[in-house]
């Protein structure tokens, strides 16, 4: 497919009429599929991770869900009284203390080929699980909760910064742009929590500022080698987006660069054949901050290729059970290091949550709020520090010249 000359044969208002049809249509489907991973006891407030599943409902399925039927607009459609009664209890009976949850559909089954010699889950996973457990809550009762800390093994709010710092500085950011980017990106924002609490000085946080734009290529904008795919540099730049952009809006170097070159993955023949659903909302989420800090000359192409991408995402990712798979041909059969579903030409609840996240970019970026069902919303919040916080930072980083121009 030449995604290039699809959207310039077509004008911006009839590919947004499309879009509008098809969103319509595929929403009819969604809520059939989500009413579909229901457990098999018909336990409300609880979610399978695909129709055929290797595990009954947990916090992973349950967490995409809900955050996908909120994307989509209509979470108060299939989502209960009942169920969130019964799902905050389900939840609560997992709490474990200090914001730590344990989900034994996920912590009693051991992956297949899980080593024995190894504990399960590991401690990034159950960094995962606690955050899951907490979106859950949040879903259910709108309520805000305390962060959980850091895994085990992770540095700590009371070690010295300069252990994070060098914890940060540690992770293999060229040859594992998006992993290392992840966990990098993750105790950044710890961080920038732990400062706006008053527990750490500022200085701490510019330099890891400062080293971050040290690592970013200046000849791609990207972070990570360039031995390594486009697309998980993409992905280690939508990981530090998080932080540097979305979370504090600091200059970007190179933007017009970070553009090209995800426009370009977009544009690539065989980018339906091999990309999944992190991919489509980590391209869009890098796209349009990045764009953001442009002049704005290529606006009405990506206004085109994001009505473009909203129709052909949904017209070539819903599956006939209703739900959309993560791959063109089959689900996302594992959640981080565990099994979730058989790998099969199904619906799955982070293709869902993926996807619906990269087509409400996609909505806002070219207006379409209002005029479907779905929100039009997306992004970080949570890792969001107060006003006084982000703006302190941005003299600093200004005043103290850590961005290269």
């Amino acid at each position: 497919m030449d995604t290039l000359h699809e959207i310039h044969k077509q004008s911006l208002e009839s590919l947004k009429s499309m879009a509008i049809e098809r969103l319509d249509e595929a929403t009819k489907g969604i809520k059939k599929w989500a009413e579909r991973i229901r457990p098999e006891d018909g336990a409300a407030g609880r979610f399978r991770w695909a129709v055929q599943s290797t595990r009954d409902a947990n916090v992973a399925g349950t967490k995409y869900v809900l955050g996908a039927l909120q994307g989509i607009g209509v979470y108060d459609e299939v989502i209960t009284d009942e169920d969130k009664k019964a799902g905050m209890e389900w939840i609560r009976s997992m709490h474990l203390g200090n914001e730590q949850y344990r989900d034994p559909v996920i912590c009693d089954q051991k992956p297949p080929d899980w080593p024995e010699n190894q504990s399960w889950p590991s401690s990034s996973m159950q960094m995962i699980i606690n955050q899951y457990a907490q979106g859950v809550l949040r879903s259910y009762s709108g309520a805000k909760f305390p962060s959980p800390p850091p895994p085990e093994g992770w540095p700590q709010p009371d070690d010295p910064p300069e252990k994070t710092v060098g914890w940060i500085k540690s992770r293999r950011l060229d040859e594992d742009p998006w992993g290392a980017g992840s966990h990098s990106a993750r105790m950044a924002i710890w961080m920038l929590q732990w400062h706006s609490e008053g527990r750490i000085p500022v200085e701490p946080l510019l330099e890891i500022i400062e080293y971050f734009y040290q690592k970013q290529d200046p000849e791609t904008g990207l972070w990570g080698s360039t031995k390594r795919p486009l697309f998980e540099r993409i992905n280690g730049a939508f990981k530090l987006f998080i932080f540097l952009q979305y979370a504090l809006d600091l200059p970007l170097p190179y933007a017009e660069k970070i553009v090209e070159n995800t426009l370009g993955e977009f544009y690539r023949p065989d980018y339906d054949k091999t990309a999944g659903g992190c991919d489509e909302f980590d391209n869009w989420y890098v796209l349009v901050l990045a764009a953001r800090k442009t002049a704005g000359t290529q606006a009405e192409e990506i206004q085109k290729l994001a009505a473009y991408r909203i129709e052909r995402v949904l017209d070539l990712y819903q599956k006939p059970d209703g739900g959309l798979s993560y791959y063109l041909d089959r689900c996302l059969p594992g959640w981080g290091e565990c099994d979730m579903a058989p790998s099969l030409p199904q619906g799955d609840a982070v293709a869902l949550a993926t996807y619906a996240a990269g087509i409400n970019i996609c909505e806002d970026l070219i207006g379409l709020k209002g005029k479907t069902s779905w929100s039009g919303k997306w992004g970080h919040d949570n890792a969001r520090p107060p006003a006084a916080v982000k703006e302190k930072i941005q003299d600093l980083v200004r005043a103290n010249h850590l961005v290269r121009q």
